[in-house]
C-alpha cells in the first residue's frame, strides 16, 4: 500500500482560497528577508508536505537532537537539519529587530515575498556543529560545508505558510506530495519504488531501474531527480530532465514509470542524505527506495556503502532496495555486477559520471556502451555542465 507520510500526517501549509487573498495583501506589509537559496527551496517543500512532519524551520532544541541523535523530539528518525539562517548582509536590519511572536515575509531570489514565517525562536547558529553533525566534517572542501559560510550567524525558527508557489525552472515536471499520491492512486500503483538521482542517466542507472521494475512487489517506479541548486561542474537541471525524459519516453512502458522533478538543494551527506531522501520520497508516496553505491556522496568523504547500512540503524518505514557496484562488461556485452560476471577487471568499463564529464569538457566522443544515443546527443550539445 502507499505508505502514510512520515509521522502519520501530510503537512499542508499552502494558503488557498479567500484566505490566500488576505495573506497576499498582508505579506506585502511585513518586514522581509531573503533567505539563502537552499532555504527558499526548503520553505516551499515544508509547506507542501515534502518534509512532513516538519511544519517549519527547526528550533534550537530540534536542531540539536537531529545533529546529535538523528531524531526529532518525539523520537522519529530525521537525519538532516532544516534551518533558516538568512545572510546577515541582506537581512541585518530585520534580523536585529525580529523577536518571537513576530511574522516576517520570506522573499525569493527575484525579491518577491512568497511565504510567511511565524517566528518562534531566534538563536545563534553554531556552524561548526551543523557541519560536523550533518556532514561528518568541517572541511571547507565539502560543498555543503562551504555553503555554510554564505549563511548568516543567526537562525530563525517557526512555522511556514506558503502564499505564492516558487517560479521553478522545472515547473512542468514538479509535483507536490499530494499531487503525486493522487497520481499513484489514479494509476492503481500501491507499491511504488523511488529513485534518487542528480545526473543524466547512463546504463548503470537504467540497470538498477530495470531490476527494480522486474520485482513482483513493485507496481511502478518514480524517477525523481534533484534539480534545485547543485554544485559547480554538475549537469544543468534542464539537461538532467531532458535526458531522463527521452529515456522514459523511448525505453520504458508508460504505465510503469513516472518522471518528476524535486527542486531542492542537493545534500552531499552520504548515508544521512540517503536516509533523508528516502523519507522525502515516502512523503511523496513511495514505499520502496533504491539505494545504490555511494548515494549522495562526494569526493572521498563517505564509505560508499554506508548509505545502505544506515537503513539497518534507522527504520523510516521504507523498504531499501540495495544494489552493489555495476559496470559494463565488454565480454558479456552488457551491464553486470560481481555477482553475475566472471570476467577480469580489464574487461569492465566503469560507468563513471566523472569520466563522462571529462570527455564532455575535452570535446571527446561519449562512450556508446554506457549511454543511450538519445541521451548522448543531449549531453553533447555543448552546455550540459554548470560552470566550474
Amino acid at each position: 500500500m502507499i505508505p502514510p507520510p512520515h509521522g502519520g500526517r501530510l503537512v499542508d501549509k499552502v494558503v488557498t482560497g479567500p484566505r490566500r487573498e488576505r495573506r497576499a495583501e498582508e505579506i506585502r506589509e511585513l518586514p522581509a528577508i531573503t533567505p539563502f537559496i537552499d532555504q527558499i527551496y526548503d520553505a516551499e517543500k515544508i509547506a507542501q508536505g515534502a518534509y512532513s512532519p516538519l511544519e517549519g524551520f527547526m528550533d534550537s532544541a530540534t536542531l540539536a537532537g537531529v545533529l546529535e541523535k538523528g531524531r526529532l523530539p518525539d523520537g522519529l528518525p530525521w537525519p538532516m537539519p532544516i534551518f533558516l539562517a538568512p545572510p546577515d548582509r541582506a537581512s541585518r536590519e530585520v534580523l536585529g529587530a525580529v523577536k518571537p511572536g513576530d511574522d516576517i515575509a520570506l522573499r525569493d531570489e527575484g525579491g518577491r515575498p512568497f511565504a510567511i514565517l511565524h517566528v518562534a525562536e531566534k538563536f545563534p547558529l553554531e556552524k561548526g556543529k551543523v557541519a560536523q553533525g550533518a556532514y561528518g566534517t568541517q572541511d571547507p572542501r565539502h560543498p555543503n560545508v562551504a555553503d555554510l559560510t554564505e549563511m548568516g550567524d543567526t537562525a530563525l525558527a517557526g512555522p511556514v505558510e506558503l502564499v505564492h508557489a516558487l517560479d521553478l525552472p522545472a515547473h512542468s515536471f514538479e509535483r507536490t506530495p499530494r499531487e503525486m499520491r493522487e497520481e499513484f492512486q489514479r494509476r492503481g500503483w500501491k507499491n511504488v519504488a523511488g529513485y534518487q538521482c542528480r545526473n543524466p542517466p547512463h546504463t548503470a542507472h537504467e540497470y538498477l531501474q530495470r531490476c527494480t521494475l522486474e520485482r513482483e512487489d513493485v507496481d511502478g517506479l518514480l524517477i525523481h531527480p534533484v534539480v534545485g541548486r547543485l554544485k559547480k561542474g554538475d549537469y544543468r537541471p534542464e539537461v538532467i530532465l531532458a535526458s531522463y525524459d527521452t529515456l522514459v519516453r523511448n525505453y520504458y512502458p508508460p504505465d510503469r514509470v513516472l518522471l518528476a522533478s524535486l527542486s531542492i538543494t542537493m545534500r552531499y551527506a552520504g548515508p544521512k542524505a540517503a536516509l533523508f531522501y528516502a523519507i522525502v520520497r515516502k512523503n511523496y508516496g513511495c514505499g520502496l527506495y533504491i539505494v545504490g553505491r555511494d548515494q549522495a556522496g562526494v569526493g572521498k568523504f563517505y564509505d560508499p556503502f554506508a548509505c545502505q547500512r544506515i537503513f539497518d540503524e534507522f527504520d523510516v518505514g521504507v523498504i531499501p532496495l540495495r544494489y552493489g557496484e555495476t559496470f559494463y562488461c565488454r565480454i558479456c556485452h552488457g551491464m553486470a555486477t560481481g555477482k553475475t560476471c566472471a570476467h577480469p577487471p580489464e574487461a569492465h568499463l566503469a560507468t563513471s559520471q566523472t569520466g563522462i564529464r571529462q570527455r564532455l569538457l575535452a570535446g571527446e566522443s561519449l562512450p556508446t556502451e554506457i549511454l543511450r544515443p538519445e541521451v548522448a546527443k543531449i549531453l553533447a550539445r555543448g552546455d550540459a555542465l554548470l560552470p566550474s
